[in-house]
């Protein structure tokens, strides 16, 4: 299985490694970022339906009608930490062993070229291996920490030297994307299914709604809403901001007018869940500060991670904190979804907590 996720993603970009390694170079660090990526989660839940190369069947597998299906409606679930590390480590291994397998054939000065590639590239996929306890749910993915959320917009700004995009447009949009997930917790399905008629016009409000195969959607796997509809409030500079972007940036796409939705690409047409993955993609691979693991899913985990905080600073109570979180996350009112999503508040607290405890310890200072 891990070969198949291995040869699948290489088959997306037109890698072979054969080829690749005959030819002397390994696989590059980007290239192993996008593995390692992939690694994270249920193989099912992956779309493949492009990594046939030029020239393959044009036989279509019903496996793929399926797997297209089900991802219009379910968001890709990432694997268990330890999944994903076991496959990284076995990545590593097979790409190690068939590097110097096809590098023996090779001459000397190839050979040495493609050890000394494979060493270094291998050092830096390795390093991506999640630490995991064999109990427990140490290196499950948390939100970003207060300083790398910093970061992350300091980098996203529109005007930053640091933006990885050269298009206005398309730096506007990307920053605004981040943004938004940042401001409301929403699912990228959910935030790729708003259209313009969910914004409210007086106020700075937002619906977020189900729309199951949506006749006005072109995209063939449809972005969509797995929770309840509810109604979003956001800051008023938030709300400027995405009129702003309609007006001043995605009304000059004319192709855009033909659509509802409110991100669209800049040919105008609504912009895919893949082209969500690549947008982090390009900025974890551009910024090296950034984690690793970022994703559009820990937008979500650092919003509830952010919630929890400030329902600490306003004394809260749990029902009521739980009450309201269900509410803004479009979550049923008995949902427990929630401590999925804020491991890392509650890791600081337990910490707080224990080390409150340990005041009670009789214990002299040397």
């Amino acid at each position: 299985m891990v070969l198949a996720l291995l040869y699948r993603e290489l088959a997306k970009t037109d890698i072979n490694l054969l080829v690749r390694f005959r030819q002397g170079r390994f696989l590059t660090v980007p290239e192993l970022n996008r593995l390692a990526e992939a690694a994270q989660y249920r193989v099912d839940d992956l779309s493949y339906e492009d990594a046939d190369g030029p020239g393959d069947s044009k036989i279509i597998d019903i496996r793929r009608i399926r797997m297209r299906r089900s991802a219009a409606i379910v968001e890709v679930n990432a694997v268990a930490v330890a999944t994903q590390a076991s496959r990284l480590r076995y990545m590593a291994d097979f790409l190690d062993f068939l590097s110097t397998y096809v590098g023996s054939t090779l001459p000397a000065v190839q050979r040495k070229e493609l050890a000394l590639e494979s060493a270094g590239a291998l050092k830096a996929f390795l390093a991506q291996v999640p630490r995991v306890s064999r109990r427990a749910k140490l290196g499950a993915r948390e939100g970003l920490s207060k300083e790398d959320q910093d970061r992350l917009l300091k980098v996203i700004n529109p005007d930053s030297p640091d933006n990885p995009w050269q298009r206005g447009f398309v730096r506007h949009r990307n920053w605004l994307i981040v943004v938004l997930l940042l401001a409301t917790g929403m699912r990228r399905g959910e935030l790729l299914g708003l259209q313009i008629r969910d914004l409210d016009q007086r106020l700075p409000k937002l619906r977020i709604l189900r729309r199951a195969d949506a006749s006005e959607d072109p995209r063939r796997i449809q972005p969509n809403t797995k929770t309840n509809d509810r109604e979003v409030e956001l800051r008023p500079a938030i709300m400027r901001a995405v009129w702003g972007y309609i007006n001043d940036r995605r009304r000059k796409i004319k192709a855009a007018r033909k659509h509802p939705q409110l991100i669209v690409a800049d040919d105008g047409q609504p912009l895919s869940l893949q082209s969500i993955d690549k947008i982090f993609r390009q900025l974890r691979e551009a910024c090296p500060g950034l984690p690793v693991t970022l994703t559009s899913h820990v937008m979500r985990h650092t919003w509830n991670e952010r919630f929890s905080e400030q329902a600490e600073l306003l004394g809260l109570t749990d029902a009521v904190e739980e009450k309201a979180r269900n509410e803004q996350q479009g979550w049923a009112d008995n949902s427990k979804s929630a401590a999925t999503y804020t491991r890392r508040h509650a890791s600081r607290k337990g910490r707080e907590l224990a080390l409150k405890l340990q005041e009670q310890l009789d214990v002299p200072d040397n």
